[in-house]
């Protein structure tokens, strides 16, 4: 699988782009998958910023969207 990372992301513009990716014609869990990260935190510090990952099977299109979303 080939990622793409998309930090400082909010929970909905990540729903967003997981719908834009369906509109595409794309199959979740065949052509890509995707996975929300909220933010961690330990009280005093930020320990992973929240991120969006999608994981696509095709490189190509790992790439189209990276460059499509930078």
């Amino acid at each position: 699988m080939h990622r793409v990372v998309l930090r400082e992301i909010e929970p909905a513009r990540a729903l967003e782009l997981k719908a834009q990716l369906v509109r595409d014609g794309l199959i979740m869990h065949v052509d890509f998958k995707w996975e929300y990260h909220p933010a961690v935190w330990d009280g005093f510090t930020r320990k992973r910023q929240k991120h969006v990952m999608f994981s696509f099977r095709n490189p190509a299109l790992a790439t189209f969207y990276q460059l499509k979303w930078a």
